[in-house]
């Protein structure tokens, strides 16, 4: 049985934020997510309004 990308991620992180969280932990820099992502998401965004105007008026 294979686990959903979403859970795997998701536990990954969990782990990440635990680990991060000891007091030996290393300091580790917030780091921008790439300006490419947050386009893509916005267009996204833009398509799932307009398509949900489209069937509101239809």
């Amino acid at each position: 049985m294979e686990m959903p990308a979403a859970f795997v991620s998701a536990v990954d992180n969990v782990t990440y934020e635990f680990a991060s969280a000891r007091p030996n932990a290393p300091v580790v820099p917030h780091v921008e997510r790439p300006h490419r992502i947050r386009a893509v998401r916005d267009g996204l965004a833009r398509g799932i309004t307009r398509a949900a105007r489209l069937i509101k008026t239809a």
